[in-house]
């Protein structure tokens, strides 16, 4: 059943994860493709597509009615649901990666390997 309905009010959040450099961000898996370049905008939820591509239903996100600091390169964009997350929700507050889905991979978080060359 779909949580948001049209005319709710909704930010783009997008996965998060590290890069090599253990920096926490967009996921890699997502960095470069187009959904990306919204991440923190809120929109209005103008249209729902319940029977997306492979069957993800996907929201057609407004962005027209909103001051965003985020620069919008157009002023609407289809989204699957798990990347939108309500306005009136609160980002959630960073707390320190421990070794799990946001620490750096073994040995990426090093620059050096202690030894001369």
């Amino acid at each position: 059943m779909a949580e948001f309905a049209i005319g709710d009010a909704v930010t783009v959040r997008m996965p998060r994860g590290v890069n090599r450099r253990g920096v926490v961000g967009i996921s890699v898996l997502y960095a470069t493709s187009q959904e990306a370049r919204f991440d923190g905008a809120t929109g209005t939820v103008t249209e729902i597509n319940p029977r997306g591509p492979y069957g993800v239903p996907l929201y057609l996100v407004d962005f027209r009615e909103h001051k965003n600091k985020v620069a919008i390169p157009w002023q609407a964009q289809w989204f699957r649901e798990e990347w939108i997350v309500s306005a009136d929700q609160p980002a959630p507050a960073p707390k320190p990666a421990e070794a799990g889905e946001l620490a750096a991979a073994a040995g990426w978080g090093r620059t050096t390997t202690g030894e001369s060359s």
